[in-house]
């Protein structure tokens, strides 16, 4: 496939020209495509979605003088004690070409200094070169006792941080061959995630360390792994053109802004349904060099093509709703003998399928719109959904005290000036995401796809509002849900009492870090 033959047959296509290459079957395809991307350019409702993704191509090389050292190892201009030996972290080296493990070393150290006793010149009491030779066969001679001495003195063992890097970057590469061989899904976040259990089996010491961007870059390259962009193209069909969605939408921005000028900020709100897969996995991950095919492992195939709806509810001022609503595809519509699992900020429903109804719709109007939370006197941006026009379906369960006013988006318009659409949704998604990715890695048996499952699930909600072009002040920073909730140093030791394993999400309420058996499986309440 020629990709200039491509490039010609695009360019004499879109300038009207007579004159084009001949391309085969899978070129014209190509062309096709790219045609039909230029055409949702200039006339349809255009999106560009980009995802950052790891995987080993033909052509990557391995960048053989790289080396596991860190910015702060790179910094360092001391001489190790520790040399590198093979599988083997925290050796010491007493002396040239001989490598003492850690532990012994430390057992030796304490030893030397056990005796209570003091000699006549006031010196420490120490056992004789031969009672620690027999004891210790790695010490030869009193150079060495005096090196024990100075560990003493110092308090602990020095040891060489390139050492337990490189140790530390073999260990990762055979995690990491391991899980790509077991189909899992492999990002940065994850190879974050088994550093720090590799730190935790092997008690590894690496003081300042952490799995910075820069280190896993070169760690990546050194392995020939490659970061890889793909970029998603979706062109929506519209009866309208490109300049006409562009004049709807900043013309009902205006009039939306002239309303809100009546209300709080905190009495105006978006409400908008999404599909959420089941089973959500990021679109690509780490591969071998030269593999044609990827398959990757995932809990059930159907999960990942089946969906569940979830209609959040939020407000100007940045406050998200504090009851979702969520519908779930069920057989006959209706819940099985032994229910659904249940939660207080929950608004659960059930369809023959997970779309929205005009029932739904009033289920979700009397339970979260006009739940005793909510302000007595609303302003509700909708899109241009037929039943959200409906007055008398929502007036049938409207309270008599309260007053509502719709404001329907136009059509074509929701992707720049709904708030759900342009600034939650997303953030939410990836949340999503990342939690599927650990939950494939660390506990692939449990079913995030069963029922009760998919249930567990403020400024960065005001930005949505601003981002549309509303009258909203814009916070002058804020983080996304995944940047709060997966922070850098998310791995860590889980904070549940007598657990043993590696944390993997922040609680915002108490902000304590749990694994994801504490988090998801026994479901953490603070």
């Amino acid at each position: 496939m020629s990709a200039d033959r491509i490039l010609d047959y695009c360019t004499s296509y879109w300038r009207g020209l007579s004159k084009r290459p001949k391309l085969d079957e899978q070129e014209q395809r190509a062309a096709t495509a790219v045609l039909e991307i230029l055409n949702a350019a200039e006339e349809g409702d255009f999106q560009i979605n980009s995802e950052e993704f790891f995987t080993e191509f033909e052509d990557d090389a391995r960048d053989i003088s790289w080396t596991p050292g860190d910015e702060v190892y790179d910094a360092m201009k001391v001489y190790d004690d520790v040399i590198q030996e093979p599988g083997k972290p925290n050796m010491i080296q007493f002396s040239l070409g001989k490598f003492v493990e850690l532990d012994k070393v430390e057992e030796a150290v304490k030893y030397y200094g056990s005796k209570k006793a003091f000699n006549n010149n006031g010196s420490k009491a120490r056992p004789p070169l031969e009672t620690m030779k027999k004891l210790f066969r790695f010490i030869k001679d009193t150079n060495l006792l005096k090196k024990l001495r100075n560990y003493e003195q110092i308090g602990s063992v020095k040891f060489a941080r390139a050492n337990n890097l490189q140790f530390l970057s073999e260990e990762l590469k055979k995690e990491v061959t391991k899980h790509l061989h077991n189909g899992k899904i492999l990002h940065d976040a994850t190879l974050r995630f088994l550093i720090a259990e590799i730190r935790k089996k092997h008690n590894l010491e690496i003081q300042n360390f952490e799995a910075s961007d820069t280190w896993i870059a070169k760690w990546k390259r050194g392995f020939g792994l490659s970061s890889r962009k793909i970029t998603k193209f979706v062109a929506r069909i519209r009866h309208k053109n490109k300049d006409q969605m562009e004049k709807d939408s900043k013309k009902f921005v205006r009039v939306a802004n002239r309303e809100m000028a009546s209300y709080p900020l905190s009495n105006v709100f978006n409400a908008d349904q999404s599909g959420f897969q089941l089973e959500m996995h990021t679109g690509r991950t780490l591969a071998f060099t030269g593999s044609k095919d990827v398959p990757c492992v995932v809990q059930n195939v159907s999960s990942t093509t089946h969906s569940y709806t979830v209609m959040p509810l939020i407000a100007a001022d940045g406050t998200l709703h504090n009851k979702l609503f969520v519908t779930l595809k069920e057989r006959n519509g209706r819940w099985p003998k032994n229910g659904h699992w249940k939660a207080d900020n929950l608004v659960v429903t059930c369809h023959t399928s997970h779309i929205m109804t005009k029932n739904l719709m009033r289920t979700f109007f009397e339970k979260v719109v006009f739940d005793s939370s909510m302000p007595d006197d609303i302003l509700l941006c909708v899109d241009s959904w037929g039943s959200w026009k409906d007055g008398a379906a929502i007036d049938s369960v409207k309270p008599p005290s309260h007053k509502l006013k719709i404001m329907i988006i136009p059509p074509g318009c929701t992707g720049s000036v709904q708030p759900c659409d342009v600034g939650i949704f997303g953030g939410i998604k990836k949340v999503v995401k990342t939690v599927t990715g650990y939950a494939q890695l660390t506990c692939p048996d449990h079913k995030l796809f069963s029922r009760d499952q998919t249930l567990k699930l403020k400024d960065w909600a005001r930005n949505a509002w601003a981002a549309c072009g509303y009258d909203v002040p814009r916070p002058p920073f804020f983080k996304t849900p995944a940047e709060e909730l997966f922070p850098r140093d998310v791995a860590r030791p889980c904070d549940e009492p007598n657990c043993t394993a590696t944390s993997m999400i922040r609680c915002l309420y108490c902000d304590k870090y749990f694994c994801f058996k504490d988090m998801f499986i026994k479901f953490h309440e603070c």
